[in-house]
């Protein structure tokens, strides 16, 4: 198909009338086209032909494959050979463009399994502490009730079975916390990417999240419509659940955590901002490192610290970013901020 593309144009050239060396430089740019569009051998290709129409249809004798004069000869050599430079320029620059494109892929995957490794070995660093510690509990509950059970009123039972089903639950959620870990520190967590809306995903996080704190209160402030986002969804809710998680137990009582979203033209950004004791400065370097408890020591709740450094790995894993602000009110509290690429086929409605 290529190659008919220069007859084709030295037909239309020689109906229109042109002088021969403009129809030498239209050939040249039909040439360049091909070799740009599908390589050097489709160049070459294409050079031969539009050489051989140049010669057919408008050097002396006309309609033939003979040439008469010297500067037909001449100009007919030095288009062929430009073409063969112009194929060979563009073979590079094809080949130069896949190498970096390959270098920037190699990259990413580098910098996807620096986090996933980071987040591995915080998990081992963790598991002591946040599996012991509601064990630990958890069997002296159950040791009270099995040695004391006679001499234990029904108000004191009750508070240590219910001391026995917090600490479970915390438990829980500590372990899926580990397992998510896990496979992003294995890569056994596919990133399949979707296209999603972002309201879907804030109404499933709200109904998880009074699900399992039925007394929190959530404000959501999103525009009507915001462009969707290319994104693995389940990754992407857990991630926004963790943070929205850590902001709600870090609330004081009675106060909402708001979550507020807006776009331009190369982010979606979501805020989950709270009312807590907030995040020193000198801290939120290191938040995200090796399960920092940010100065609480040994006085932070199971999996504190852990979430974050999911939601840091799942976002990172997505081509995002998440940083620590001040609110903007400058109030007390903590402004988590996520960053999620938009897509280069998402529009603004």
């Amino acid at each position: 198909m290529a190659a008919l593309l220069p007859l084709g144009l030295s037909a239309l050239l020689l109906f229109a009338g042109f002088h021969y060396h403009i129809t030498l430089l239209l050939l040249l740019l039909c040439v360049l086209l091909v070799a740009v569009k599908l390589g050097q051998l489709p160049g070459i290709l294409t050079a031969t032909v539009s050489l051989v129409c140049f010669n057919y249809f408008f050097t002396a004798p006309q309609f033939t494959l003979l040439m008469d004069h010297g500067e037909d000869i001449l100009a007919a050599a030095v288009f062929f050979l430009v073409a063969i430079m112009i194929g060979h320029q563009t073979q590079q620059l094809r080949k130069r463009t896949e190498d970096e494109a390959e270098v920037q892929k190699a990259l990413q995957l580098s910098q996807i399994e620096k986090e996933r490794e980071v987040l591995r070995t915080s998990l081992m660093s963790s598991l002591s502490h946040d599996l012991k510690t509601p064990l630990v509990t958890m069997i002296g509950a159950t040791s009270s009730l099995i040695e004391l059970k006679q001499s234990l009123t029904e108000a004191d039972k009750q508070a240590l079975l219910e001391s026995v089903m917090s600490e479970a639950q915390r438990l829980e959620r500590y372990i899926q916390n580990l397992l998510d870990m896990t496979r992003l520190g294995y890569g056994d967590l596919s990133i399949d990417r979707q296209k999603i809306s972002i309201e879907d995903v804030l109404q499933v996080l709200r109904t998880r999240i009074l699900k399992t704190y039925s007394d929190a209160q959530l404000i959501l402030r999103c525009p009507l419509k915001l462009p969707d986002i290319e994104v693995h969804p389940a990754l992407i809710e857990q991630a926004l659940y963790n943070l929205t998680e850590n902001a709600v137990k870090f609330s004081p009582s009675g106060e909402a955590v708001l979550i507020s979203c807006h776009a331009d033209d190369q982010w979606l950004v979501i805020d989950i901002i709270d009312k807590g004791p907030g995040i020193a400065e000198e801290l939120r370097d290191n938040a995200f490192d090796f399960f920092d408890t940010l100065g609480r020591g040994d006085q932070h709740q199971a999996g504190e610290g852990l979430g974050l450094a999911i939601a840091k790995g799942m976002i990172a894993a997505q081509g995002g970013k998440l940083l620590i602000l001040d609110p903007l009110n400058m109030e007390p509290g903590t402004c988590m901020r996520v960053m999620l690429p938009l897509s280069e086929s998402s529009e603004h409605v």
